[in-house]
């Protein structure tokens, strides 16, 4: 029974939730009163379903209390958050926990012998380092763990785990030019929608697979929860065939369109997609014209991606499959492998849970020859690498030859992951191989600097080792992340089509001699990992919390079922315009009237 403030809408919620019944205090007689207290104290679905209500509300990593102690104090170990401070905080109207083990946490809620499927899909080992310590947790931890992925761990100790290898997707991605399609100079428009047909090719190609064919067509198997790799909408079709529920997990951000089916706020300018490679939200007028219209875009491919997606995937789940844009829109949960100090800062939905250094591993020992000649290095070591999708064996001619004679020229020992046997004129203090242990490398006292294609992991880990890095974006998120180095004050980038010999010897000399860089990056560690659970300690936390509640419907943002009619508010700015336009057509009129009677 309510009377002022938000008392109200309180009661209004008992009823909706279904732990009670409400009364108004207005117009209630003594009967009315009398029979709604009975029905609550003798009907059992009330107590039933608030018991349901506070097993949701107390199921969470750490209380509140504990969520207020940990962040004053983190506040005050930083001296301020301002890093974590939105950026739409400036828009216009134009010491750690000690006491709480987090590993006793994730025991104390321990869920055994749950049947988990992963469908792990794009064969990019960049990608798959960021899945696979979860699915090999979740296995360690007592799960019976299926995982689809072209990089299979093979891991013998793992008796929970089930792997289908699809390695076979690396070679359909050496088909196309993947460095090309995705290039920093490429047609962003162009690009989604090649890309996106290509992806499904690559997806049929893996449901046709003989051991994924197996799996979706054996009538016996059932899993309790699924993690798909949030990139495209067929693997939803997973949901349906096995009436489980689902977690999205991304290697790093989301398009517009996957924030916008989860109902997370979606802004062009704000949040402009990762895919622009708009560094901040200093948009010149242009690229905020460009964002706005990307946002419209893509949301008409969209319209074409998923029924395409749908037609498809009827193919291998059946006719009467549930449509795939609704199975999306229906996942639990969405996993992302972002940070503050490479995306922007925006407001998430509770479905939406941010990871953050999944791949770093504690340091361990190197290959002896390659100690030996990191220690025998002691004017320092640079190491060069531009990752797994951006070889350095395909560089062209020319920009392999700036790099070689700048390197040539350094004072220090470069090591060069290189793939091939051969370097045309490697210089002297040049080491090239064909692949090197990167986190324990970084480790080294006498690593300098670090030579990157700006890949999110790769960052993290020269971040984690306290290494600043000289940046050399070619395509994807390369571009803003290396702008992103540049801002946060870690290091420095250069342009792969416009460096010149010089340029680039100044960069890597400027980064490993001065001592700013050195400490910035420090500092960004320390923010970074200053922080209650891991990466990975939350995701566990939280598949396990699905599958505890078989789905996480309550965490559903009502913005997910917002229509962009509704979103926009196009009803209000309609109603707007015809009362504006009503008012000045009165007054239009009043003025008439008057007009006329003045001069009579």
């Amino acid at each position: 029974m309510s009377v002022p403030g938000d008392q109200p809408s309180n009661v209004q919620k008992i009823i909706e939730i279904g732990i009670g019944l409400g009364l108004d205090p207005s117009t209630v007689t003594k009967e009315e009163l009398k029979n709604s207290i009975i029905d609550v104290v003798e009907n059992n679905k009330y107590s039933t379903r608030i018991r349901e209500i506070r097993h949701l509300l107390y199921d969470k990593p750490l209380t509140g209390l504990e969520k207020a102690v940990w962040w004053s104090e983190y506040v005050l170990r930083h001296e301020g958050a301002t890093h974590l401070r939105s950026p739409a905080a400036d828009f216009s109207c134009n010491k750690k926990m000690h006491s709480i083990p987090v590993v006793l946490l994730l025991l104390s809620t321990r869920i055994l012998c749950s049947n988990i499927l992963g469908v792990f899909i794009f064969p990019s080992i960049s990608h798959q380092i960021v899945f696979q310590p979860i699915w090999k947790e979740l296995s360690l931890r007592g799960h019976n763990v299926t995982v689809v992925t072209p990089d299979p761990l093979n891991d013998p100790s793992l008796i929970n785990l089930t792997e289908i290898s699809i390695r076979f997707t690396y070679d359909l991605l050496k088909r196309i030019a993947i460095q090309d399609l995705i290039s920093k100079d490429s047609n962003v428009f162009l690009s989604l929608y090649v890309s996106s047909t290509f992806i499904d090719r690559l997806q049929e190609a893996e449901l046709n697979n003989i051991g994924f064919k197996q799996l979706i067509n054996d009538q016996s198997k059932h899993f309790d929860l699924i993690l798909i790799e949030s990139f495209h909408p067929i693997m939803y079709a997973l949901a349906a065939r096995f009436n489980a529920p689902v977690i999205g997990v991304s290697a790093l951000g989301l398009m517009e369109v996957n924030y916008n089916i989860i109902g997370n706020p979606i802004h062009p300018v704000l949040y402009p997609d990762v895919l622009w490679g708009f560094y901040n939200t200093e948009l010149s007028m242009w690229n905020k014209v460009k964002s706005v219209l990307w946002s419209l875009w893509s949301r008409y491919h969209e319209e074409i991606v998923v029924p395409r997606a749908h037609k498809l995937a009827k193919k291998y789940f059946g006719e009467d499959l549930s449509y795939l844009g609704d199975l999306r829109k229906g996942q639990s949960m969405v996993f992302l492998n972002v940070n503050p100090l490479l995306y922007p800062l925006r407001p998430n939905v509770p479905a939406l849970v941010e990871m953050g250094q999944m791949h770093i591993k504690p340091v361990e020992p190197l290959p002896e020859d390659l100690q030996q000649i990191l220690d025998n290095a002691t004017e320092g070591v640079i190491y060069f690498s531009l990752g797994s999708n951006v070889k350095s064996v395909n560089l062209d001619e020319t920009l392999r030859n700036i790099i070689v004679e700048a390197l040539s020229e350094l004072p220090y020992k470069v090591l060069w992951k290189w793939e091939s046997d051969y370097l045309p004129g490697r210089p002297k203090n040049v080491v090239t191989r064909k692949w090197f242990p990167q986190q324990d490398l970084l480790a080294h006292r006498n690593i300098r600097a670090f030579f990157t294609q700006g890949g999110l992991q790769s960052i993290e880990e020269a971040v984690s080792r306290g290494v600043p890095l000289i940046g050399m974006p070619f395509m994807g998120d390369q571009p803003p992340n290396v702008q992103k180095i540049v801002d946060a004050g870690i290091g420095l980038g250069v342009d792969p089509v416009r460096v010149t010999k010089d340029e680039l010897k100044q960069c890597i000399i400027e980064v490993a001699e001065n001592n700013k860089y050195h400490r910035r990056v420090h500092e960004i560690r320390d923010i970074l990992f200053d922080k209650p659970m891991t990466g990975l300690e939350k995701v566990v936390w939280w598949a396990e919390y699905v599958l505890r509640h078989k789905g996480a419907k309550h965490l559903r943002s009502p913005a997910a079922d917002f229509s962009s009619f509704d979103y926009l508010l196009v009803e209000v700015v309609l109603v707007a315009v015809v009362m504006s336009g009503t008012i000045i057509y009165l007054w239009y009129k009043v003025i008439q009237l008057l007009i006329i009677y003045w001069y009579k």
